[in-house]
């Protein structure tokens, strides 16, 4: 009665790919504050003048809510995507741009922009307001814009400064600040993405300054954002405040910097190829796709599953390299269907199995780009795990798998006489403890090949079995309620694939969000038994049986007990359990062999549990073969 434990199989997993959606939060930590880092203004810098500022739209000079572009000396990733320029925004804030894209239109001098489902995107802001660059006009401090490239590689900083700017009012002279930006080059091998600050140093002098009404933070797109004010280290609250600065300065002092610490998210090209856990970056570097994509792979995706936390997923992050059967794409659409017009706000799957992430893309007006590419994200499944299971027992030659030729059509004995399976089966629970029932989990058809399976129970998974014959072949994750199964297996209509043991104090189960090799079905309600476990019982699944059945049963009083199998004219045909046992609940396993090892015709047999007090109970077992 070996069993693959949970306990087993966790001790597998490494890492914390539980990033729920790509963005700005999966990206970099809330804000904090750095002290002993005083301001001090860049010397040597490249300097920006206010004819440098142009309006998008007209390519004419804009000292007010112009831009001006500059080049990065390094590669700097945000969103999933490397960047090589920056567009510097009068206005306080900058602008991540690649190759051929350009600043947006309208919307630079209204801050509150940070916080919803507009542009401008991809915006670090350490003072976005409504700004001015002041040049040599009376009554007025000249400004002045500069950028530098501070440090050696792979050690660089680009910063930003923003100089003696005519802030928040442009009808008051006095009304002066200066602020930097520095952009940290991240020097992890394989890792694009760098820390960012923002420093403050003082205001003008002689009058009243309008530091009030300023968004500080940075902003991915629609509405994705952390606020750079919040420094509690809560994310929900970062994500979600609109707060706009009151005084100056916002990070508390000329001394003290607002920061955002990377979470380092490595990248790699190879859409599929089984890598969720990154070991190729590492010491498997330029060998063979064997070498890289591991059991650990497969324990990554499950636990995501298991616990409902989506895997990153950008382009070029985990989901995107976990996604081996390609159909796994979507993205965030505010179009029908058929693109005629504005729908709600709601995710798109796009399911057609591509070589490429950017091929077969619906018509669809709202899909972003970002440099001629397509803003996509990517979803990793249990199927996708059971498919890298299939890769690793060498029955499928690489990754990503497309040909669904390569697993499928799955059989069992008799072939074409068999149905193929098509929906998972809950079947009869058997109370093991008070309050706790434990529900076979099948197929209704025949299936032979890579097998994924969820499903999430309404109560407490307090525990699964797998049977020996499938102890080396399917591996599994559960948490609360929900249970993640990935493997490679070959079974018959209804013979139990696992079996959960379930904690509810609920007359029924529902089993809801059941998706069976990327396939959704609909919920299925189990009845429960009210037979006390402390009573005489025994309990066989699946019955009728096809190839094995598990027979369970109840011991009442300590003592030996006998568990036989007679067939319709009473005589033995096997003793499946002869040992002394004490209270409690126990299951012998039946492959429909006689004692001699020799295949049982069909027909209905009796087990009878003997014990102490003679026969306690019989249970008729029906065999199809």
């Amino acid at each position: 009665m070996a069993m693959r434990t949970l306990g087993a199989i966790v001790t597998l997993l490494v890492g914390g790919w539980l990033i729920a959606e790509a963005q700005v939060y999966a990206e970099f930590y809330p804000a904090v504050k750095v002290g002993n880092k005083p301001y001090t203004t860049l010397a040597g810098a490249t300097v920006l003048d206010a004819n440098q500022f142009v309006d998008p739209a007209t390519n004419n000079p804009d000292p007010d809510n112009g831009y001006a572009v500059v080049p990065l000396p390094f590669l700097y990733e945000y969103q999933g995507y490397r960047y090589s320029r920056l567009a510097i925004s009068v206005n306080g804030f900058v602008i991540l741009l690649r190759a051929a894209e350009t600043p947006p239109l309208t919307g630079g001098n209204i801050p509150g922009r940070l916080f919803v489902n507009t542009e401008p995107f991809n915006v670090i802001a350490p003072f976005w307001g409504d700004h001015y660059y002041r040049t040599v006009e009376p009554g007025y401090t000249p400004s002045q814009i500069s950028y530098k490239t501070v440090g050696a590689a792979p050690n660089r900083a680009f910063v930003v400064e923003w100089k003696n700017l005519n802030i928040n009012n442009k009808t008051l002279p006095s009304s002066v600040a200066s602020f930097q930006l520095w952009l940290y080059e991240s020097s992890l091998p394989g890792n694009f993405q760098g820390d960012i600050e923002f420093a403050y140093g003082l205001t003008g002098s002689g009058g009243p300054v309008q530091v009030q009404g300023a968004a500080i933070g940075i902003k991915g797109g629609f509405g994705d954002y952390l606020n750079g004010l919040v420094f509690t280290g809560d994310v929900n609250q970062a994500r979600t405040s609109t707060i706009l600065s009151t005084t100056w300065q916002p990070s508390g002092g000329s001394d003290t910097v607002i920061r955002f610490n990377a979470i380092p998210r490595l990248f790699l090209e190879g859409w599929g190829d089984g890598d969720v856990d990154f070991s190729q970056v590492g010491k498997h570097a330029n060998m063979g796709q064997d070498r890289f994509v591991t059991v650990n792979d497969v324990m990554l995706i499950l636990r995501s599953v298991a616990t409902d936390r989506r895997l990153d997923s950008l382009k070029g992050r985990p989901a995107y390299h976990g996604d081996v059967n390609h159909n796994g794409r979507f993205y965030y659409s505010t179009r029908n269907l058929d693109n005629s017009g504005d729908s709600v706000y709601h995710r798109r799957a796009i399911t057609t199995r591509s070589l490429y992430y950017w091929q077969d893309l619906p018509a669809d007006n709202s899909l972003p780009y970002i440099g001629g590419d397509p803003v996509l994200f990517f979803e990793a499944t249990e199927y996708d795990a059971a498919i890298i299971m299939l890769y690793m027992a060498g029955r499928i030659p690489y990754l990503p798998w497309l040909l669904d030729l390569t697993v499928l059509p799955p059989y069992g004995r008799g072939a074409a006489a068999v149905e193929i399976a098509r929906r998972v089966q809950i079947g009869q629970p058997y109370a093991v403890a008070p309050g706790a029932y434990q529900f076979p989990v099948a197929l209704d058809g025949a299936w032979k090949g890579a097998l994924g399976l969820r499903a999430q129970f309404k109560g407490e998974i307090v525990g699964v079995e797998v049977p020996p014959h499938f102890a080396e072949k399917l591996l599994l994750d559960r948490e609360g309620g929900r249970i993640a199964v990935a493997g490679v297996v070959e079974c018959e209509p209804g013979e139990p694939l696992l079996y959960v043991t379930v904690r509810t104090e609920e007359p029924v189960v529902r089993v809801e969000k059941i998706r069976f090799n990327d396939i959704e079905l609909p919920d299925i309600v189990v009845p429960l038994s009210a037979t006390p476990v402390t009573g005489v019982a025994v309990h066989a699944a699946p019955n009728p049986a096809v190839d094995r059945t598990r027979i369970n049963f109840c011991v009442p009083e300590a003592g030996r007990y006998r568990l036989c199998v007679y067939d319709a004219v009473g005589r033995l045909v096997r003793v499946l359990a002869d040992a002394e046992y004490a209270v409690g609940n126990y299951w012998v396993e039946w492959d429909g062999t006689n004692a001699r090892g020799e295949r049982i015709g069909a027909g209905t047999y009796v087990c009878r549990l003997e014990g102490p007090s003679g026969s306690y109970e019989v249970l008729p077992v029906v065999w199809l073969r």
